[in-house]
């Protein structure tokens, strides 16, 4: 009996102290008065239904909840744009975290040492017409807020970007009215929105006032079936709201169109429950696919007396997507490949609200670059992509706003398995599922990101299954319970069960042993900074299991914040163009701010926002060149006179390409034919290279290029935009063999201090107490300036993070030389060197000989030998030269992969040829500088000045790698940020004999063991020409 009382007593306690929770701490109050989640029936104000609320607002800015008015009612008030984010507009700071939570870990309670913000938001408007139902609708405010219409209380909402709508009728007066919201920062929901980006808050989407009939389309839901070319079967259901009784005067009536031509129709009376089912047989239809998106019009009307008193207008698509016995996912019956990136919603100056113009530049980008889906990293995207998805052909994943990384995983801590937070998943995963179910885009749910596992998973399936069972779901985590039709991640069956980014080894092992359902690596092939590495390896693996549908890189864009050296951001930005501009180039007044850059004492994870493979301004980088050459849907198997091409697309015919074939000779084209191409998706045909060159010159390399490109003008690319490519070396260049040249001309003069040597017009001198070149002018123009050093370190890319510390540890980044011993012997310098930095056990041994020719042409070679005691790195980060080179030396011209950046493994997206560049535009403006600008394989390198008066060409017996820059490896290594960055007085040419691959270290594994620059010996040569004219 005691123990009974005790237990009544502290029920009791409990639900007093559940009574005073605020509901923006209560996870069981997740909203008030809200409608019921339904379709999108309106996407703009272009309905006499809708008005936009848009526009100025009041705004009221509180930096702590503690000091709101009591009575909810500022005294004063300022103006912010809506949609906005407030920490854009001047109204707190951005905050960049990963994991971290930004308030204390103890739920549902919100608790931040920079406290919790509150903005008041306030607008006027208009209401003229009576006898409706008046709806007013978010489409995104962060992350809970509290709305009053006309000083009356209507409701709460919390999840930050689904819609919350709002029946706001009965608080409404004909005329002007006033509505009121308060919107506060961090709530419970927030445990659920951790998701790796910028935290901002405010009203991130569109508002709109909707008028409508007593009786009106609440929702509908349009599914086709047994999709085929010959019919299709399609089932709509509507489902009515009627705030008045009906009769026999009410009746549904649907069209199906295209264009002007009407399809099906059908008319229904009006049932009491309000839910009507249409059901018709499609013949013929145009069906929808990711390459020919057909868009039929869809209208519902609801009619009294044969009058339209309510009526939506919405495009759908006939499509089917469902999963074979081979775990393979169809799309009308047709296997596919999912070549996904993940997509955060991101604007350097607005920060999580996106224009409309900067997502039509996002569907471009993704059409030019052979993307064909998205991820809506970590949450439901604005409902204007869908549409533009829908229209340009671009899958999607959808993903409800479910993540709570800062838990951990643990079952017994994660809040995906307790039951007081099942609310709150189902609710976020029923609002998408109900927002989007009418997207032909649309193929697959995902129930979140990073949220652990457990029962509140089980839920969300089940609460999908009720709404939606025409596509898979998709969750990363291969732990027990297993929800998902399809995994996102992870290794089922074996101990790590919830990894991503994973190696290539490891994903066609999951290939080899799992197929009971599809596999989806959601996130793979981090994008962070200069990376990329190993891609087509990932694409060969995935193109070999059927069960393997593909995978979504990570990421599309960089989510800089464009940001002046003066401190300032967003509105505050007087000539935005000007700022984005020069955020671009390194040294400026404006850079991409990242974490830490904006004044905040809380944890941060600096610039690991920083992961597209385009730049925060959408302009491309040899990452986006090498995905779209990965990615590209026509494959070509070259030989001396015949293509293979392999048609991997679904329903495109390759008689819509032009095709045209290229031969060069070093690099130069000396031939080219088209080819006349009608082929049928997923076949393969051959074709045969009339009249090509055959009798190869013996000394010449030879190289077959093939292109296919557009014949038609696309809303992404004019007609000609080439869409796949590839090559094929016929005859291997002749690398020139070594051999120091007749020196009998050669005057050598030594000190102490140097030895010169002059041959023809050219002078070289070596510093004997640097063991080094410091100078070499030819005719009196100066090549050389004071530095020729052996480099064995690189400014380490983000992807070094795991292996930086074996680098740091041998001493790379730190080396000192040791000069042992200077000869001359037969006409040459021979140098031996120790570089060892200071307490390190490792060590490079090295030996150079220097000379040069009667025709002043230097020749170099390098003998390397590592030196060490116990472990030493497991791949090396470059072996070469850092060569200072007058400012004025700013243009190169090389035989290589070009016209971008390339390494050794990442260079399928460039090709070989001859290319020309300054140094401006071979410097890639990371975020962080790092390493970036090589070039690889690299048959000659010239570089000159703008006269070519001061120039050299450099080559050697086997392929170099090169770079031209501003700065130092010492400069990008100091650097925090691009602003840093300022111009020496010469620039730097580095010639590297091996440079290591990029991998994917920064969020993955490490370089591929077959890209490693080994730790062994080494022997290189190079030539110097300084009498080579660049002709440019």
């Amino acid at each position: 009996m005691k123990s009974t009382t005790l237990f009544l007593l502290n029920l009791l306690i409990c639900s007093l102290c559940l009574g005073q929770q605020n509901d923006w701490e209560n996870e069981n109050v997740t909203q008030i008065n809200k409608e019921a989640p339904h379709a999108t029936l309106f996407f703009d104000d272009a309905s006499d239904y809708v008005q936009s609320l848009n526009g100025e607002w009041d705004f009221a800015f509180y930096d702590d909840i503690s000091k709101v008015p009591a009575n909810d009612a500022p005294d004063k008030w300022g103006s912010i744009p809506v949609p906005s984010a407030w920490q854009m507009q001047g109204y707190g700071t951005p905050l960049y975290t990963n994991i971290t939570y930004p308030f204390d870990l103890n739920p549902p309670y919100i608790k931040s040492p920079e406290g919790n913000a509150v903005g008041y938001y306030q607008k006027d408007f208009e209401v003229n017409e009576t006898g409706k139902e008046v709806f007013i609708r978010f489409e995104s405010v962060s992350s809970a807020f509290y709305l009053w219409i006309n000083g009356k209380q209507v409701g709460y909402s919390q999840d930050s970007w689904s819609p919350a709508e709002f029946n706001i009728t009965s608080y409404l007066k004909k005329g002007k009215n006033t509505l009121k919201m308060k919107v506060i920062r961090w709530s419970d929901g927030s445990y659920l929105e951790d998701q790796d980006g910028w935290r901002m808050s405010g009203i991130f989407r569109d508002v709109f006032l909707i008028e409508r009939a007593k009786v009106h389309i609440k929702d509908y839901y349009a599914v086709t079936s047994n999709v085929s070319d010959k019919k299709a079967d399609l089932n709509l259901e509507v489902d009515i709201a009627h705030f008045e009784t009906v009769n026999e005067e009410y009746q549904v009536k649907y069209q199906l169109s295209d264009g002007k031509k009407k399809i099906v129709e059908g008319v229904q009376p009006v049932s009491s429950n309000g839910k009507i089912t249409f059901a018709k047989t499609l013949k013929s239809p145009k069906l929808w696919s990711n390459e020919k998106p057909h868009l039929y019009e869809l209208t519902i009307s609801i009619l009294q007396k044969g009058e339209v008193i309510d009526q939506i207008t919405n495009k759908i698509g006939v499509r089917e997507i469902t999963i074979s016995d081979k775990s393979e996912i169809l799309l009308n019956g047709h296997p596919f490949l999912i070549k996904g990136i993940n997509l955060v919603e991101h604007d350097p100056i607005h920060g999580k609200h996106v224009p409309k113009k900067r997502f039509e530049e996002i569907v471009k980008r993704l059409k030019q670059t052979n993307i064909n889906a998205i991820r809506t990293a970590h949450y439901p995207a604005t409902p204007y992509l869908y549409q533009l998805c829908d229209q340009y052909g671009i899958f999607i994943i959808d993903e409800a706003n479910v993540e709570s990384h800062g838990f951990g995983y643990k079952p017994d801590v994660t809040i995906a398995n307790q039951p007081s937070w099942q609310k709150s998943h189902v609710e976020r995963m029923e609002a998408m599922v109900h927002r989007d179910k009418n997207h032909p885009s649309v193929i697959m749910w995902s129930f979140g990101n990073e949220a652990g596992n457990g029962i509140n998973m089980v839920a969300m399936q089940k609460a999908t299954k009720q709404i939606d069972t025409t596509r898979p779901t998709n969750y990363h985590f291969a732990t027990d319970p297993w929800a998902p039709d399809t995994f996102g991640g992870g290794f089922p069956h074996v101990k790590k069960k919830w990894g991503r980014y994973i190696d290539v080894h490891e994903l066609e092992m999951v290939g080899k042993k799992f197929t009971e359902r599809p596999y989806l690596m959601n996130e793979y092939a981090h994008g962070m900074g200069n990376s990329m590495g190993n891609l087509i390896e990932y694409q060969e693996v995935y193109e070999k299991y059927p069960s393997l549908i593909g995978g979504c890189i990570w990421d599309f864009v960089d989510q800089g914040l464009t940001k002046s050296i003066d401190g300032k951001w967003g509105h505050q930005l007087e000539n935005i163009e000007e700022a984005n501009r020069q955020a671009n180039q390194p040294g400026s007044n404006y850079y991409y701010g990242v974490g830490g850059d904006f004044g905040h004492d809380m944890s941060t994870d600096y610039n690991f926002c920083m992961n597209g493979i385009f730049m925060t301004d959408l302009s491309p980088t040899p990452k986006s060149i090498e995905v779209k050459r990965v990615f590209q849907n026509i494959h070509f198997k070259l030989t001396g006179k015949e293509v293979e091409i392999s048609n991997q697309f679904l329903t495109t015919d390759l008689s819509e390409f032009n095709f045209q074939w290229h031969l060069l000779e070093n690099g130069k084209e000396i031939q080219q034919g088209n080819l006349k191409v009608k082929q049928a998706p997923a076949t393969k045909a051959a074709y045969l290279l009339k009249n090509i060159k055959t009798d190869y010159s013996p000394n010449n390399e030879y190289v077959l290029k093939i292109s296919a490109t557009t014949k038609e003008n696309a809303f992404y690319a004019e007609s000609g935009f080439e869409v796949a490519y590839d090559e094929v070396v016929l005859q291997e260049y002749a690398f020139a063999k070594s051999a120091f040249g007749n020196q009998s001309n050669v005057v050598k003069t030594e000190s102490d201090q140097e030895i010169v040597l002059q041959a023809s017009q050219v002078k070289l001198t070596f510093d004997k107490t640097k063991g080094q070149i410091v100078s070499f002018t030819n005719e009196g123009n100066q090549l050389i300036e004071g530095q020729f050093k052996l480099a064995f370190y690189r400014a380490n890319i983000d992807n070094d993070k795991k292996i930086a510390p074996q680098w740091v540890v041998a001493g790379l980044d730190n080396m000192l030389t040791k000069v042992q011993s200077i000869d001359y012997t037969d006409g040459k310098i021979v140098v031996k060197k120790m570089h060892k930095a200071h307490m390190s056990r490792f060590s490079f041994y090295t030996i150079e000989t220097i000379g040069i020719d009667d025709n002043g042409l230097l020749d170099l070679a390098l003998d390397v030998k590592p030196v060490y005691k116990g472990e030493a790195p497991k791949s090396l980060p470059r072996i070469g030269y850092e060569i200072h080179v007058p400012k004025s030396m700013d243009t190169t011209k090389w035989y290589g992969k070009g016209p971008g950046s390339s390494y050794k493994d990442r260079f399928k997206g460039m090709t070989l040829g001859v290319y020309a560049a300054s140094v401006d535009d071979q410097f890639m403006n990371y975020a962080k500088p790092q390493e970036n600008g090589n070039k690889s394989q690299v048959r000659w390198v010239k570089v000159a000045d703008a006269t070519s008066k001061s120039s050299m060409c450099i080559k050697g017996p086997q392929p170099i790698n090169f770079s031209l820059r501003r700065f130092t490896t010492q400069d990008l290594s100091n650097a925090w940020s691009t602003w840093e960055l300022k111009p020496n007085n010469f620039n730097v040419l580095n010639i590297d004999f091996e440079h290591g691959g990029l991998g994917n270290g920064s969020c993955g594994k490490d370089i591929l063991k077959k890209y490693y620059t080994e730790v062994k010996e080494y022997h290189f040569e190079i030539s110097i020409n300084s009498n080579s004219m660049l002709g440019m």
